[in-house]
């Protein structure tokens, strides 16, 4: 779109002047508000996220540039990507518009009049009014229970339409006014041109039009650049710092607590949360994907992950952040050159009664303790908020500062600490279960000749249900040919829900009694069982000095059978449907190999349920929740039971000991146990590997 750079402005006052008083008040009042929120986000703890540069940036593309994360709802997907493209190629446009605004004849090199500019203007001009009008459809008669309806989403969308209304407007009387400037390469403003100068639009009436047009294309951009920094689409201008400096740690793996150096343990008040968890409360973009997925949410308990980032967000923004900034004179003063503007005083703040405390009053503790750490809501949001890791740290403030926690963690801490299991049974019978295969124990180092370590947990040593399943895998290992061997007595709980409850210094001291016993045997190759234990082993240990080549025992299994060491000879007659855990899904990727074994049993037929691989629908076990009661709602194992049973299998397949126990009273409680049954993997594979004169045996 031409400017009246090159047009005569009329009777109207100088341009540039007008266009310059309007430029600086937009960039003031959306200066002064990036400052406010900018210091509010320094009073975070410090948090390193600058190493991992080309990690980032890979990230930024896809997931910025990219629009990646949207696509997992095709068309809200599609919408949004026309709107987040449509303003790139946009801005280019709207600088030109500006330059030759204040400057006259204005040119961008290799930019400016180039065809494939004016089509791609045009073409993604008519793409954004194509998605603001699917959007005003979604938020006014589709209306997705996911989405909060507010008046300012529908004041925004109204700016970005106006905004292209009034291009294509002035493009048009432009063309209007002088049709030589018409041009192939631009359709639309060609065709709307076009069709003002058939309906008698003359060429003075189309100048003074053009210019009407102009300058309020020229407002609605200037009062959109000033309301952004004030409305829930601050992420616009968030959004890309917070996908380039998300975590690059593994998914699996909290930040640990230096106790020598920490004073204030988790986080029991906004400061203690880090900047990059505060710069999270500004980019969320009140979307409700996380609330979609999360288990407690969709089971009717009152955890509801969005509410806990915009709950943080507003206690910083409206109290904490001017509190703590008048409680420090020397910082808080603002710059001269940035103007006043009207809001609340150092003085004003100073007389308000005290900060609520942000556990139990801005953040429900019940809302804290209801999550199961499964990481649904992490994997969905397009903007890469983390809301684990910020619930963990609100948790652990609540267990080791306050000691404020379920009564059902007394037990298991106490287990924990004085057995080394979270039901305190004596660690002299962990090997029980192994004595009719003959399982090594070892209790000095690992002979060179031994494959596998296998690391067996707490289930696994202790739960009749899951002992069976250790006994599978011990027999498809023996059956393969592979050499293995179990610590016995000297392995303890790998410290997962001692960790994910919050309590950080019994999980340290359980790590680094576990670090200490592998590294003495040295354990080399470990084989689990559990997905809990494979992520603590494989992605936290090393933060203890604990590193060894971890892998699950489906993905062992489907090694052997892949290499033809195990034979899968015996068929299965039966529908199955399969369990993705988050601890080994989400957290660590492991889809395939499960599936794989599952896939060479002759006659078993694998049925998907509608929520699998990453965005499977948790047990309810994760987040230490298997030890605590489910009082609110309805219970999310039963929940993920109904899922099953609605695909017809069988049988339901797992791969952790957590969700088999979780599925066993999930299956009890919706009296299903006529219709379906809970097996893991290796169960199965162990049916299907043994031999044909041992086919009759259970």
């Amino acid at each position: 779109m031409t400017s009246p750079g090159q047009i005569t402005y009329g009777s109207l006052l100088p341009g540039w002047l007008l266009l310059l008083a309007m430029a600086g008040i937009a960039a003031a009042v959306f200066a002064r508000r990036v400052y406010q929120l900018y210091r509010y986000m320094r009073l975070g703890a410090p948090d390193d996220r600058f190493a991992d540069n080309g990690e980032r940036i890979r990230r930024f593309l896809e997931f910025v540039i990219g629009q990646g994360r949207l696509f997992r709802d095709p068309r809200a997907g599609a919408m949004h990507a026309a709107i987040f493209w449509g303003f790139i190629v946009i801005t280019v446009g709207t600088i030109e518009l500006l330059g030759r605004g204040f400057f006259g004849r204005f040119a961008i090199p290799l930019v400016s009049g180039q065809p494939w500019f004016l089509l791609a203007l045009d073409i993604f001009e008519a793409a954004v009014v194509l998605a603001i009008v699917y959007a005003f459809y979604r938020r006014l008669v589709s209306r997705p229970r996911r989405l909060y309806f507010s008046g300012e989403a529908l004041v925004i969308l109204g700016l970005i339409v106006g905004l292209m209304v009034t291009s294509f407007l002035a493009g048009g009387f432009r063309l209007a006014h002088d049709p030589a400037l018409s041009s192939q390469w631009a359709p639309v403003t060609d065709w709307l041109g076009r069709n003002l100068r058939h309906a008698g639009v003359g060429s003075a009436t189309a100048l003074r039009w053009y210019q009407v047009f102009w300058w309020g294309h020229v407002a609605i951009l200037f009062t959109f650049l000033a309301f952004i920094p004030y409305s829930k689409h601050l992420h616009i201008a968030t959004a890309p710092f917070n996908v380039y400096f998300s975590s690059t740690r593994p998914r699996g793996q909290l930040a640990a607590i230096d106790f020598e150096t920490t004073e204030n343990l988790g986080a029991s008040k906004v400061e203690d949360l880090s900047w990059k968890h505060l710069l999270d409360t500004y980019t969320c973009t009140e979307c409700g994907r996380c609330d979609a997925v999360c288990p407690a949410t969709s089971t009717g308990k009152e955890l509801k992950p969005r509410s806990i980032i915009l709950n943080l967000q507003h206690y910083l923004i409206d109290e904490a952040g001017p509190r703590l900034l008048a409680d420090q004179p020397q910082r808080s003063g603002t710059p001269r050159w940035m103007p006043s503007l009207p809001g609340r005083s150092g003085t004003q703040v100073e007389q308000d009664t005290a900060l609520r405390p942000l556990l139990g009053d801005v953040i429900s503790e019940q809302a804290l303790w209801e999550c199961t750490t499964c990481r649904a809501c992490m994997q969905e949001c397009p903007v890469f908020i983390e809301h684990v890791p910020k619930i963990v740290d609100m948790r652990r403030a609540l267990v080791m500062m306050e000691s404020r926690f379920p009564p059902e963690l007394n037990d298991v801490f106490r287990g924990l600490e004085m057995a080394g299991n979270p039901w305190q049974y004596s660690n002299e019978t962990r090997a029980l279960w192994s004595a009719e295969l003959e399982v090594p124990i070892f209790e000095d180092r690992i002979p060179d000749d031994v494959e596998y370590l296998f690391w067996v947990g707490c289930y696994g040593s202790f739960d009749n249900r899951n002992k069976k399943v250790s006994m599978a895998l011990g027999r498809i290992l023996q059956r393969a040919g592979v050499s293995f061997g179990i610590l016995g007595p000297r392995e303890k709980c790998c410290g997962d829900p001692a960790r994910r409850a919050g309590n950080e210094y019994l999980y340290q001291m359980l790590a680094e009694e576990n670090v200490a016993t592998l590294n003495e045997v040295d354990a080399r190759k470990i084989v689990t069982a559990c997905a809990h234990c494979f992520n603590n082993l494989k992605n936290e240990l090393p933060q203890r000095g604990g590193r060894y080549e971890v892998v699950h025992h489906s993905e062992l299994i489907a090694q052997l059978v892949a290499e033809g060491r195990l034979r899968l000879d015996q068929p299965i007659d039966r529908t199955v449907t399969y369990h993705d855990p988050c601890y080994l899904g989400r957290y660590n990727g492991v889809f395939d190999p499960p599936r794989f074994v599952l896939e060479r049993i002759e006659k078993l037929e694998l049925r998907e349920m509608a929520r699998s691989r990453d965005r499977s629908f948790c047990c309810g076990a994760g987040g230490a929740r298997g030890f605590m009661e489910e009082p609110a709602g309805h219970r999310v194992n039963e929940a993920r039971v109904a899922q099953a049973e609605e695909t017809g299998a069988t049988t339901l397949a797992v791969s952790c000991p957590f969700c088999m126990n979780m599925f066993q009273d999930g299956i009890q409680g919706r009296g299903a146990g006529d219709r379906l049954v809970g097996e893991d993997i290796a169960e199965l594979a162990e049916q299907a590997s043994r031999p044909r004169a041992a086919s009759g045996e259970e």
